[in-house]
């Protein structure tokens, strides 16, 4: 598998359905912080990433799996990072949200969920769409302390900073007895850090309430 495809799969694999976001000075003034981050991330992709870097070291090929976990941990942290900055006064309506709340509003629950069996959807799949739909609504205009948001980047520093270390050392063949080791301790200690970070935990909930949806098979396409 070619590294490029890989990243593809991981980015495909991160992002969610993503809102039009709103601008405002916050929001912009919060993505310049994340930039810094971005950049050094970047320098590892174009290295192919660690796992690339792993599957291109003789000694370090039967631990590929380690190298993508943790491309995949620096890669959600950059991506809620971005979520937060753009969601610092509400989660605007996506296309998902804001069809189901538009049909609702206009047809009732019980006339639209008819409308959605017809089209194919299970009960279970409309359950989720409406419980999202009222989740979207709620969050809409939900703000985010600005200083935290800040706090959280800074917070993250450390993990891209190492994760830069990492690749760095191994592209140079430097220190190479420990790498393991450090490449699963940094993967452990971001998740620890997206578990007990409040803003980062929550920007991770909110990814997680947005289902999957097929608006082609919705609106009669193949």
């Amino acid at each position: 598998m070619k590294f490029t495809t890989v990243f593809l799969i991981i980015l495909f694999n991160i992002v969610a359905i993503l809102p039009v976001w709103a601008d405002s000075e916050e929001s912009s003034a919060c993505l310049k912080r994340v930039v810094p981050l971005q950049a050094t991330m970047e320098k590892v992709t174009e290295l192919d990433g660690i796992w690339g870097i792993f599957q291109k070291t003789s000694e370090l090929q039967n631990h590929s799996v380690q190298g993508i976990n943790l491309d995949k941990k620096i890669h959600s942290i950059l991506f809620h990072l971005d979520y937060l900055c753009n969601t610092i006064d509400g989660i605007p309506f996506d296309e998902l949200s804001d069809y189901v709340s538009t049909n609702l509003k206009e047809k009732g629950a019980e006339e639209f969920k008819k409308e959605l069996i017809i089209l194919g959807k299970s009960e279970g799949e409309i359950e989720v769409w409406f419980e999202f739909s009222e989740f979207a609504v709620a969050n809409r205009h939900r703000p985010l302390d600005p200083q935290k948001i800040f706090r959280t980047i800074q917070s993250s520093q450390p993990f891209v900073k190492k994760y830069f270390e990492i690749a760095d050392r191994i592209n140079h063949r430097k220190d190479m007895g420990s790498i393991i080791q450090e490449t699963q301790s940094l993967t452990n200690q971001i998740e620890n850090f997206s578990k007990t970070d409040p803003y980062m935990s929550q920007a991770i909930y909110e990814n997680s309430r947005v289902p999957y949806a097929d608006f082609d098979e919705n609106y009669g396409g193949s």
